[in-house]
Parts: structure tokens; sequence; C-alpha cells
């Protein structure tokens, strides 16, 4: 009885090591949990580019919305939109921007607008009144990761109708390029995920009718513009503050802040 007894404590054994050798086969392996870095929003971001200087256009589906201006992509080649604080001053506007070519190196654009311009529409009793017609063909180039630069050539074609005031002379500064013609050279140097160093130079070839300029402004420098901002962007959330020199919406040549809001939902 000894040694049966034996073989079977043995056989049952075995038995049982097998079984959870099976066991221990069929169960899943054990989860090892890897912390993943988040990806920080901002410039980091697949395709961002600053839509408003640059010769690309918001991604498809995007929606850029502040205090001055509405935008939306279309396609990632095209997007459409309104200056928006224009239209509350009686500025009635529209513009489209379509990027004909884009490489890792550089992208060509061609930008068109629409502006129709009467004080009445905001209760203001004016004899003035304008047709803008704003045209630009933008290029931009990558010389690395983390710069652009940004040219720029400008066409305004306006119809005044009447003479106008000092106060339609300084929406008049908001309504394209500082001339008939312009030009305009823009660089961007990325510093941080969040942060950008952007700086922006415009001089007019061909300047604005007689009718849209102060008295004294008969001259291209008298149209000359730079400005030095940063651009500060989280999440949705863009901001770019800075100043400059030259004309605008404020009145004749001096210096002006540069201080531009929105929210870019993607």
């Amino acid at each position: 009885m000894a040694p049966t007894l034996t073989l079977l404590v043995i056989a049952l054994g075995a038995t049982g090591v097998g079984a959870e050798v099976a066991r221990a086969e069929d169960e899943p392996p054990p989860r090892v949990l890897v912390r993943e870095e988040p990806s920080l929003p901002g410039f980091g971001a697949p395709r961002f580019e600053l839509a408003d200087i640059s010769a690309w256009t918001l991604r498809d589906g995007e929606l850029e919305i502040g205090p001055t201006a509405v935008r939306y992509g279309l396609f990632d080649l095209v997007h459409i939109g309104t200056r928006f604080a224009l239209n509350l001053f009686g500025a009635l506007n529209a513009d489209a921007k379509w990027t004909i070519h884009d490489d890792d190196a550089i992208a060509v654009a061609v930008e068109a607008g629409l502006l129709r311009f009467d004080p009445e529409l905001v209760g203001i009793d004016d004899d003035f009144s304008v047709w803008a017609f704003p045209v630009s063909l933008r290029a931009s180039g990558r010389p690395n990761e983390n710069m652009r630069v940004h040219l720029a050539v400008e066409f305004l074609s306006a119809r005044p109708e009447g003479e106008t005031s000092d106060t339609v002379k300084r929406i008049q500064r908001y309504l394209g390029p500082t001339g008939r013609l312009a030009a305009q050279l823009g660089f961007e140097w990325r510093v941080h995920e969040l942060v950008a160093l952007i700086a922006e130079l415009e001089a007019p070839f061909i300047l604005h009718h007689a009718t849209l300029r102060y008295d004294d402004e008969d001259d291209a420098l008298d149209f000359l513009t730079g400005r030095l901002s940063l651009q500060l962007v989280y999440e949705s959330l863009n901001v770019r503050l800075g100043g400059g020199y030259g004309p605008s919406f404020l009145g004749q040549s001096g210096w002006f802040p540069v201080f531009e809001l929105a929210l870019r939902i993607y």
C-alpha cells in the first residue's frame, strides 16, 4: 500500500503544478503604468501658425474669435473672416485667404477682401463713404524650427466719395495697408513653446488718395510703420502685446500700443 500511496501523491502533486502553470499562462500580463509627458499647447501643436501675419491659414475647422477679428478655417488651405471691430464702426467687411503653395520650407498665399464704409450706418451724419478692396500676395518661410520670416505686397483700391473728417481718417488707418501699394516684412522667433517675439516693418510704395490723408502727409516716410510685440499662447488663449510707431487708428504718426486678444478653438 505504501508504494501505491506514494505514487498517487506524486501524481496529484504533478497535476496541481501543471494546473498552476496553465492558469499562469492564461492570465494577462501585469499592467505597467508609464507616465506620459503632456505636450505643451501653442507653438508646439501641429501646424500652428500665426495666420494674420503669415501666408498660412487656420487649420480645417479652426475658429479664431476676438474683439478685433473673427476667422474660420476651411480645408487646411483657406480661411474666411471679418474684422469685427470695423463692423461696429460702420465699415462692413469680409476677407478670405488661400494658401496656394505649402511645403516644409515656404508657403505662398493670396488674400483679398471687400469693405464698405459709410458713417451713416452707425448714425454719424457725414457725406463721406468709401468702397475699399484690399488684396495681398504673401510668402512665409521656415529657416528652422523656431524661426519664421514673412513677406507681403499689399494693394488697396479705395474709392472715396466726398470729403472726410479726422474721425473717418482715423478709421481709415485700419482699412488695409499703410499705402495704396505697400510692402510688409515680418520676423517671428519662437523663444518658447508658449512665447514668440514678433517684429514687423511696413513701408508704402504708393500713397493713399489725398482724401484719406492728413494735410501734412505727403511723403512715404510719413507712413512708415514698425511694430515689436510678444505673442503669448496658452491652450486656446492668444494674446499679443507690444508697441509700434507710425500711422495708426489713433491718428497721425506717433507711438501706439499693440494689443490683440483671441481664442483659437480647434
